[in-house]
């Protein structure tokens, strides 16, 4: 079976090795969408290839912004951060399109310019973005509003998949850093999904082409993160528009950055995705996945929950008079997404019992103290500092 061709590879190690050359440093997870018009302008300004355009405006009445490059009649629609506490992909986008201008003479970046043609809305979402959350200013989950098309934002990426036809669509988001590949303790570093079309979960042409682009992605990132890939859940979802597009006949895949350990910005993951997509531009500008056995993407395991904030081994719990004590481990978690674990100050008991099986952020270690088990009720709020101090870190084995 047919994989993909040596070229594809060799500009992803290309671009993985020269990293340093092309990011675009100043581009943080906080980024606005006035911050991101002015890096685009300034893209637009230096090179005339990269094209950048008003596509409408949000609830707010920010702007929300197209970047089209590329002559080829491949077309290639990708967006991102729908849900405005999900950047990684966004700036993922600004150094591909500062590679394509750094390397304005490499001859597989110019073959997905004359081969392919690429529209990109890097930043579907910024009301979210500006205040860092998930819904839009309406209070609405954009992928969840492709049915109903309430949201302005929402009638943005519609009309702009109509206008311009894609074949392929990247649906670029961040996931829960909790989950983990499989039944491992392994973080899962990207998921990947070719969503269904429809309820029957069945194929229809467009899944099965994005299944073998899935299989590509998977791919080209295996040298990198083997063992850290997972699958995203595929129960259908009509309301979201990768499922919504896929019924529409545009073979569309779902990336989920979700967590690599000791970097709480995601700073490898944002260059895993700018290298993949370049990748994955340069495979479709050959038709090199058409052939390609859908078994890499099919065989990877599901995305799991192995892993919370925090783990306290071995406590003593105490419920007074009429009930036993018992040494249980507890399992804690910063509600939303999770900042820096030293930074924490209180949590929410989401489990209690055996916990061997589950990975943390950080472990401790109550064997021997006594606390009360009515105060550690699942979904009770806690002072993490408070248990830390009875506790002693456990070491990684």
């Amino acid at each position: 079976m047919p994989g993909l061709s040596a070229a594809t590879h060799a500009l992803v190690d290309f671009l993985d090795a020269r990293y340093d050359r092309y990011a675009v440093r100043g581009a943080t997870p906080r980024l606005t969408a006035s911050e991101l018009g002015a890096r685009l302008a300034d893209f637009a300004a230096q090179d005339a290839r990269i094209k950048v355009e008003i596509a409408g405006k949000s609830a707010a009445g920010r702007p929300i912004h197209r970047v089209l490059f590329g002559q080829g009649r491949r077309r290639v629609l990708m967006w991102t951060q729908m849900h405005g506490d999900e950047p990684t992909a966004t700036l993922a986008t600004l150094d591909l399109l500062a590679a394509l201008s750094a390397f304005d003479q490499n001859a597989a970046l110019a073959t997905i310019l004359k081969e392919t043609q690429a529209c990109i809305i890097p930043m579907l979402n910024p009301d979210g973005a500006e205040v860092f959350q998930r819904r839009t200013a309406q209070g609405i989950d954009l992928n969840r509003d492709a049915r109903c098309l309430r949201a302005p934002e929402a009638r943005v990426l519609k009309r702009t998949h109509d206008d311009f036809v894609p074949d392929y669509a990247f649906n670029l988001h961040d996931q829960n850093p909790r989950y983990t590949v499989g039944d491992s303790r392994r973080l899962t570093a990207m998921a990947f999904l070719a969503p269904a079309h429809d309820a029957s979960g069945k194929d229809n042409v467009a899944r099965r082409r994005a299944k073998r682009l899935a299989a590509a992605l998977v791919s080209l990132l295996a040298p990198r993160i083997a063992g850290y890939m997972a699958r995203f859940d595929d129960a259908h979802e009509p309301r979201s528009f990768g499922d919504a597009m896929q019924g529409w006949g545009t073979s569309v895949v779902l990336v989920e950055s979700g967590a690599w350990r000791n970097d709480p910005e995601k700073a490898y993951l944002r260059k895993l995705n700018a290298i993949l997509l370049l990748g994955a531009l340069h495979a479709i500008a050959g038709d090199e996945f058409d052939e390609l056995d859908a078994a890499a993407y099919e065989a990877l395991p599901g995305n799991t929950r192995h892993f919370h904030d925090f783990i306290f081994e071995d406590a003593q719990l105490d419920f007074g008079e009429g009930i036993p004590s018992i040494v249980a481990d507890i399992a804690v978690d910063i509600p939303g997404p999770p900042p820096l674990l030293a930074d924490a100050a209180r949590g929410r008991v989401m489990d209690i019992g055996d916990l061997r099986d589950y990975e943390a952020g950080e472990r401790w270690s109550l064997a021997g103290q006594r606390v009360s088990g009515e105060a550690l009720r699942i979904e009770s709020e806690i002072d993490i500092d408070a248990l830390r101090s009875l506790a002693r870190p456990v070491e990684p084995s």
